[in-house]
Formats: C-alpha cells, structure tokens, sequence
C-alpha cells in the first residue's frame, strides 16, 4: 500500500499533513510513504528528516501520488488537484474548501474522507483536527494581537506610575476560546468571555475570565483593548459582529476573528477603521504556527487512519457501523454519502 503526502497549495498555507514521526509509525511491512518533495519545508521538515524516517521524496505531484491508495492533505485539493488523482485513491483531508466536482469525483472512483466532520465523542479526542487546530488558533490570536496592540498587557506599578492590564474580551467559548482566554491570562490581561450557552460559563470563570452576558455583550465589545472572536467553526460561524459596529470600537482597539464572526470581512484581511482600530479576519491562524500544528494534525491523521485501516493490506472496505466513519466518509469509490 502507497500513501501519498503532498506539498500544500493552498494560500497562505505552511502546514504539512504527516511528520517524519509519523512516517516512522506508518512506514512498516508493506506501507511505503511518498512524500512531494520540500512537502514540509515550511513547517521545519527537511527531506532528509523524511528519508530518515522511510520516507521516499518524489520530485512531483503527480509521480507522488502515482499508484497511492491514500493521500494524505491539510486542505482540500483544489479542482486541478482533483483532475490529476489517479482512480480509485482515498483522500484524507480537511475538506471543508472542497469544490466538488460530482461528475469527475464518481468518474475516477474517488473516497474522500472529511476530518473536520469527526463527531465530538470521547473516543474520536485524538483524531479531531478542529480541536488540536483550533487550540492553536486561540492561541495565536491572542499573540498576534498583543503584537499589533499600541499598550503593554499586565499590570505594572513602576516609580514612574501605574498602568493598568489591558482589557481583553473573547467572543465563543470553544476549543479556540477557551485558549485564548488562557493565554491572555497568563500575559496579565483583565479577560472577559461570552458565549450564548450558559453552560460554558463555568469553564470561562475557571480560566480566571469574567462572564459577559448577551445582553452586555455590545457595551463589553466597545470597552476593550482586544477582541477575539471564536464562535463556531468556518464557514458555518455566525455573525455578531456588524460591519457598521466595527467603526465604534476605540481607538487602537485589535479585533481578530477566526471563525468569520465579523460581517463583510475578508479572510485574510487586516484594515484600520475611521476611529483608528485594527481589524483582522484570518481562519487559517493555526497555519501561523505550521510546526506545531503539523505535529498535531499529523497525529490526529494517523489515529484517523489507523481506525480506518487498522490491520488489511492491502487497503480494506471501511466498516460504516462505525459512528466516526460512517459520519467522515462523503464520498466513497465515487458515490456521494449522505
């Protein structure tokens, strides 16, 4: 059995969807791992490193995934991608950016295998990309805001005079938010949270952040140094953030939003309003951070895998009794699942 792991394509893109510590996982008995070559040079992955692991480099795409029965992807492949697979080959991916061609996909007898639609179930933790991506995008906001903000975040007391935290306000408290607030948190910000389910305040207080309402929620926005906005997951996130309220907030506020929470904001996108805040739309803030989150999403692909095909050689129908499988699986040997 050949897998295929591809350089990424897609804009703006760094990650890399299997690490050399994983092809040293896979490339046992009769797996070969073929990886495009400098697939993870933008993520801190040689070829050597890959080579060392068992990997083999092949100079191009399409001799990459030349007789794979597997292709293993951060992102959708894009409709040229498509064209070029060879019959018959699973794709495991995030495909939430999919431009499915029905016609071509039954035509080629293509499986695609959607990650991001692994269920929340305790038994799926560890091959769940949104939360291992997510947690870092939480992260990352929260720095990359601090970067761009005009005041420094903890408290201090100095003999020139007191400064006081900066306030920080997180919008949805999921995986992404719940980081978020951690991480302002532990820079020394005043962090406050909201979400629209109740129950999420608890874990919001246990992180040290205050519980902002919904019907605070605009005053708390207007009042804050940073806002970080995490409801939902793309392209399914709700608006809560008008375009028109965007030119309220105070002067050198950074706003960041993840999921596409924020009305008519481009991804990516960074602009100044009239009122002199800062306004950033990125849904790909994990890929700011390709080694870590390669390292995780290489993880939760293999676990993903290893349910899939855990012991046939060559590669085994999938058993669709299984909750993860049956709800992962959109299209199989070209025909589209519902």
């Amino acid at each position: 059995m050949i897998i295929a792991v591809l350089k990424e394509t897609a804009d703006y893109e760094q990650r890399v969807a299997v690490t050399p510590a994983v092809v040293r996982k896979l490339a046992k008995g009769a797996i070969r791992i073929k990886v495009e070559k400098e697939a993870g040079k933008t993520a801190g992955f040689s070829d050597d490193d890959y080579m060392q692991a068992g990997a083999e480099i092949i100079d191009t795409a399409q001799q990459t995934v030349q007789d794979a029965a597997f292709l293993f992807k951060i992102q959708a492949p894009s409709p040229e991608e498509l064209a070029r697979l060879p019959d018959g080959i699973s794709v495991i991916a995030d495909l939430r950016r999919l431009e499915a061609d029905s016609e071509l996909i039954f035509n080629h007898r293509l499986s695609l295998y959607a990650l991001e639609k692994i269920p929340r179930i305790s038994r799926a933790q560890n091959m769940d990309i949104l939360s291992s991506q997510d947690n870092l995008a939480g992260y990352k906001a929260v720095l990359e805001a601090v970067n761009m903000l005009n005041r420094v975040v903890p408290m201090m007391t100095t003999a020139a005079g007191s400064v006081p935290p900066a306030k920080v306000l997180v919008i949805g408290i999921g995986v992404a938010g719940l980081q978020a607030i951690a991480t302002a948190k532990r820079l020394g910000a005043a962090v406050s949270a909201s979400d629209i389910r109740p129950e999420t305040r608890e874990q919001a207080e246990s992180l040290g952040a205050r519980f902002v309402t919904s019907e605070n929620l605009e005053a708390a926005v207007f009042e804050s140094d940073i806002v970080i906005t995490a409801a939902g997951s793309p392209p399914n996130a709700p608006i809560l953030i008008r375009e028109k309220q965007l030119e309220s907030l105070r002067h050198g506020c950074i706003l960041i939003d993840i999921s596409g929470n924020v009305e008519a904001l481009s991804y990516p996108e960074t602009y100044l309003t009239a009122n002199g805040a800062t306004v950033t739309g990125d849904k790909m803030m994990a890929a700011l951070l390709p080694h870590t989150a390669s390292l995780l999403f290489a993880n939760n692909v293999y676990n993903y895998f290893r349910l899939l095909q855990p012991d046939a050689l060559p590669a085994a129908a999938p058993d669709f009794n299984d909750e993860i499988l049956n709800r992962t699986c959109i299209y199989y040997q070209g025909k589209k699942r519902e």
